[in-house]
């Protein structure tokens, strides 16, 4: 008799065990591809640093505001092959939504903007 009341607590502590495993996977799961993506906020701030920097600079010499513009334009460039990449993709648009993809071509829209605004404000070197 002793027996199998200790088999029947060993088989409801192997059933808890399951259930439990089952109720924490897809929170472990879902919290994978967020945590290994930027934040949306770090697009803001990259975005809107780089387009005053790169308005500067194309205000300056039009050259310069062009090499400011490169390295953030690789950054985003390097974002967006991660954000459409099969794999990460569709995973990433469902946790996140589709505002994280607009914000993160929206943002990288302001450092063309600065370096449009730059050029167009470009001063002329008196000479």
């Amino acid at each position: 008799m002793r027996a199998s009341g200790m088999r029947h607590s060993t088989q409801r502590a192997i059933l808890n065990l399951a259930v439990l495993t089952v109720l924490v996977y897809p929170a472990t799961v879902f919290a994978e591809v967020s945590d290994k993506e930027p934040s949306a906020d770090l697009f803001w701030k990259i975005g809107l640093a780089a387009a005053i920097i790169c308005l500067v600079g194309a205000r300056m010499k039009p050259w310069l505001g062009v090499t400011c513009f490169v390295p953030v334009a690789l950054w985003f460039a390097s974002l967006f092959l991660e954000l459409h990449s099969f794999d990460v993709g569709p995973h990433l648009r469902i946790e996140q939504g589709t505002a994280y993809f607009l914000q993160a071509y929206s943002t990288f829209g302001l450092p063309l903007c600065g370096l449009l605004a730059g050029y167009l404000w470009h001063r002329k070197s008196v000479t």
